[in-house]
Formats: structure tokens, C-alpha cells, sequence
């Protein structure tokens, strides 16, 4: 009985991990890159009894950043913080992309207390 059940279970087993490959697979998945800077909650002239801890910022680079703001639902708009880029902007997230369509960056924020996200970089 115990061969039955470990025969099973290495069945069960392989299968999940054939399901998964074939997921991962199907995925298509690109390298992260960018920067991430720990800060308090104000970034520009924080007061000066402000942690300087509770935020992870984050700035992704390179074709993650252009497939996240390809991917974006919302409308475009003219990036005021770079000349000629366009914009885009949903909950926390904003992508920013440059004239020639190719480059791109995409900012958003960790609170590290709650764990929800916040706001990224501003200009």
C-alpha cells in the first residue's frame, strides 16, 4: 500500500510540473531592469522627523518598461516632466515613453509598512 500511494503521488507530482513547464512556457517573460531606492514617504524636502525607511521605489528600464506601457489600458498624455515622451498613468503605475517609441520607464512605489502601493518618482 505505501508503494501505491508513493507511485501516486509521484504521478500527481510530475504531472503538476509538466502543467507548470507548459504554463511557463506559454509565458513570455523578459529580465527586469531598472533601480530601486528605500525612502520615506516624501521624497522631495521630507520633514526631518520623517523615516527615512517605509517606501521602496522603483523604476523599471528596457523592454519590461516598453511591454508595461504597450500593455497599459490607459490613454496617453504628454509627459510635463520630459519633452516630446508620452505618458500613461493607472492606479500607481506610470510609464513614460520617449519620441522614438523605443525607450521607456515605468515608476511606482512599495509602502513597506502596509504593503500596498504608492505613488513612484515624481519629475
Amino acid at each position: 500500500m505505501f508503494r501505491q500511494v508513493n507511485t501516486r503521488s509521484l504521478g500527481f507530482t510530475l504531472a503538476l510540473i509538466v502543467a507548470n513547464t507548459d504554463a511557463a512556457i506559454a509565458l513570455d517573460v523578459s529580465k527586469l531592469q531598472g533601480e530601486l531606492f528605500i525612502a520615506g514617504a516624501t521624497t522631495v524636502d521630507p520633514p526631518a522627523n520623517e523615516p527615512k525607511n517605509t517606501h521602496a521605489y522603483v523604476t523599471i528600464t528596457g523592454p519590461s518598461a516598453l511591454r508595461l506601457y504597450q500593455n497599459m489600458r490607459a490613454k496617453a498624455e504628454d509627459d510635463l516632466c520630459q519633452d516630446g515622451h508620452k505618458l500613461k498613468r493607472t492606479g500607481k503605475l506610470s510609464c513614460s515613453v520617449g519620441k522614438n517609441g523605443k525607450e521607456a520607464s515605468c515608476d511606482f512605489a512599495l509602502d513597506l509598512v502596509s504593503g500596498q502601493a504608492a505613488t513612484g518618482r515624481a519629475c
